[in-house]
């Protein structure tokens, strides 16, 4: 793991945790029709079927993880707080891998070429905004800061 090295350290506050296989994320990548940042994909190696301790509260998971576009595409169409065009884009290359009690959804932008992308969330208010700098520090703030407090 060249991104997410410093989990190794905490394995046993991490827990048991799972990952996907090489040809399950191929089928994401052929399913959203994308390629997916490298840290991600290590990420889902070791995580992607079950996260441990590290993100229980998150939709991170495989196969969970691929309703998240839909459901941000739903929470969009259904807000009439807002004028058609005053929503968010959501571009096709926008992989939406979280999401927080339904309300706020994680992402990255696979446009980027980037291996560890920036993310970005998608509040309810319907707000695009960048969060992290990179996927691999929301790992850190998001899942492990918040485990080994």
């Amino acid at each position: 793991m060249q991104y997410l090295s410093f989990l190794t350290h905490y394995k046993s506050e991490i827990g048991n945790s799972k990952g996907i296989t090489s040809e399950t994320i191929d089928e994401i990548e052929n399913e959203f029709q994308l390629k997916l940042p490298l840290a991600y994909k290590e990420y889902l190696l070791k995580f992607g079927s079950h996260t441990g301790n590290l993100f229980g509260s998150y939709y991170m998971t495989y196969p969970s993880l691929k309703e998240n576009k839909s459901d941000v595409i739903e929470m969009i169409n259904f807000d009439d707080r807002k004028a058609e065009n005053e929503k968010p884009f959501i571009k096709k290359n926008y992989f939406f891998f979280g999401q927080w009690q339904g309300y706020i959804f994680y992402f990255f932008d696979c446009e980027s070429g980037k291996d560890d992308p920036e993310v970005y969330i998608l509040n309810d208010g319907l707000e695009i905004l960048k969060f992290k700098n990179t996927f691999s520090d929301f790992v850190k703030d998001e899942g492990l800061k918040l485990l080994i407090k």
